[in-house]
């Protein structure tokens, strides 16, 4: 027989002798009030109670609720920061375009009041119960209203963001993983919200790793893989390489040097990079020979570049491996501007169909260039007067101009 706590009564919480009659009391309340039941994890977070569950994408659309902000508005009344269009869209289009195999994160959604809850009772800390859920129950978006607003579409006319669950490809049968806090208080809520947002953003070097679905990433990683410069000697953790580091460059400092093998920019904002990228080397065989003519960039480099070619003889690690952090000082070709201005003549070179002759010229921008700091042809441009790097647009751009002009290379179509 049910037992009804009387400190948890209040709270729409019912405590039941066992989960089987938990179940049973709760379909029998969804039964009586044409509501739905929902499999769910009550415990608490301090003193608070949670509910994990999941809900399925045709119920979000319907149940779920965002309060935004507008533009000058008033955030200290409203549930949420103001809605950015473009995110939505990006959520919407990612999820269209991956519909095998993406992955969207939980939300957190608040309740003013707890949903009816029915629990087997106990002492304990954590517990499975069922949730019933009315048509007039609102849930309100603590931290995800983007993703939300993805799944039920937003906008109206052209540029309106279509509802994954109005585009008829079975969306509507997917669900979305939800935490609802219960909290009644705003103020409490916006620091929910705050809290959540506590996160780490990852290095650029770590994401390349990771988000092998862009295909600049994917051609990333078969350059480090297959070239014994790179091999080894890449750091794919860390924000900034430290100055006493065995590593050539960090993992996005070379992600940028291909960025500009594909697009002369290496500050090519991300969503051009993913666009452009999956256009130039979208396709397999059209990849394949990019990754095959940069490897042969990188080979011809590590025989006659010095130091590369010095480089490529020592250890990955030990004592030896120490040497470097030497040539990092002294080298511009072991910096990331030098690295960008490689990759913005080989895109030069890449221009022609004749791979004999490519090759040759990869050869003399190896052999035929001063790359030590001191050189004239790095003064004013990417080595300033103090002998400090310069890493902006402007010397990159001047300095790949000086080098293909000593190469008799066209500089007309430099960025």
């Amino acid at each position: 027989m049910s037992h009804t706590a009387t400190d948890l009564t209040t709270m729409g919480l019912t405590e039941h002798d066992g989960l089987d009659k938990a179940l049973l009391a709760a379909s029998a309340d969804a039964a009586a009030a044409g509501a739905r039941v929902f499999p769910c994890t009550v415990f608490k977070q301090g003193t608070r109670t949670m509910i994990s569950t999941s809900f399925p994408y045709s119920f979000l659309a319907n149940q779920v609720v965002s309060d935004s902000v507008d533009k000058g508005g008033d955030p200290a009344n409203t549930t949420n920061r103001p809605l950015m269009a473009d995110h939505v869209r990006n959520i919407n289009s990612y999820v269209r375009e991956n519909r095998e195999d993406y992955i969207l994160p939980p939300v957190t959604l608040n309740a003013r009041e707890l949903p009816a809850l029915h629990v087997p009772r106990g002492n304990f800390k954590n517990r499975l119960g069922f949730m019933v859920i009315g048509d007039s129950v609102r849930f309100y978006v603590t931290d995800g209203q983007h993703r939300i607003s993805a799944i039920k579409g937003h906008g109206a006319g052209r540029s309106a963001v279509p509802a994954l669950v109005d585009l008829g490809s079975g969306f509507e049968d997917d669900s979305l993983a939800v935490l609802i806090v219960v909290e009644a208080e705003l103020k409490r809520i916006h620091q929910d919200f705050a809290d959540a947002a506590q996160t780490k953003q990852i290095p650029a070097s770590l994401l390349a790793v990771y988000n092998t679905r862009e295909p600049v990433n994917g051609v990333l990683a078969d350059l480090v893989d297959r070239t014994r410069f790179f091999r080894g000697r890449v750091d794919a953790t860390a924000k900034t390489l430290p100055k006493a580091s065995q590593a050539v460059f960090l993992l996005n400092q070379v992600r940028q040097f291909v960025k500009e093998l594909l697009f002369a920019d290496y500050a090519l904002a991300e969503d051009s990079v993913a666009r452009q990228s999956a256009k130039l080397v979208g396709d397999k065989a059209v990849r394949d020979e990019f990754v095959d003519d940069a490897v042969a960039l990188v080979q011809i480099l590590s025989d006659g570049m010095t130091p590369w070619r010095e480089i490529c003889d020592l250890p990955v690690s030990g004592g030896p491996a120490n040497q470097v952090a030497d040539f990092r000082q002294r080298y511009v070709n072991m910096t990331a501007s030098g690295l960008v201005v490689i990759g913005r003549v080989a895109y030069e070179i890449r221009k022609s169909p004749d791979a004999a002759w490519r090759d040759q010229q990869y050869k003399r921008l190896a052999e035929e260039i001063d790359w030590r700091r001191g050189a004239t042809i790095w003064k004013g441009t990417i080595i300033t007067a103090d002998g400090k790097v310069a890493t902006q647009r402007g010397p990159v751009r001047e300095a790949a101009a000086r080098v293909k002009e000593q190469l008799g290379l066209p500089t007309d179509g430099s960025h």
